[in-house]
């Protein structure tokens, strides 16, 4: 090979030696993985207690409301029922006396006849 022909190849090798030399301080070392996936396993299970901790305090949070709104709504319905029994309870009265006036009066009609 003509000396020319090396020069300009070890020119150009020295010319990727050199950005190579530029990159590699700027790669992160097997160390540096090594305690970032540290770093990242400590926020992934810090993250996880936290959600998990969200969840149950959730969790107590609506069987609370559940449990508020299931009390309401039996009240509720225990106090239409009272509602409605006194209700029902005037209207068969009311019925009673209207039956007793009808009975009194064909009572009444059934003696001048005879």
């Amino acid at each position: 090979m003509p000396t020319e022909q090396l020069e300009h190849r070890t020119e150009d090798i020295e010319r990727r030696v050199d950005r190579i030399e530029q990159v590699l301080p700027t790669l992160a070392t097997k160390e540096d993985v090594k305690a970032t996936e540290q770093r990242l396993r400590a926020v992934i299970t810090d993250t996880e207690q936290r959600l998990r901790t969200e969840i149950t305090e959730t969790e107590q949070r609506t069987r609370a409301v559940i449990t508020d709104t299931e009390q309401r709504l039996r009240t509720e319905i225990t106090e239409a029922e009272q509602r409605t029994r006194t209700h029902f309870d005037v209207v068969a009265e009311s019925l009673r006396d209207d039956v007793r006036l009808v009975a009194e009066a064909v009572a009444t009609l059934a003696e001048r006849e005879r």
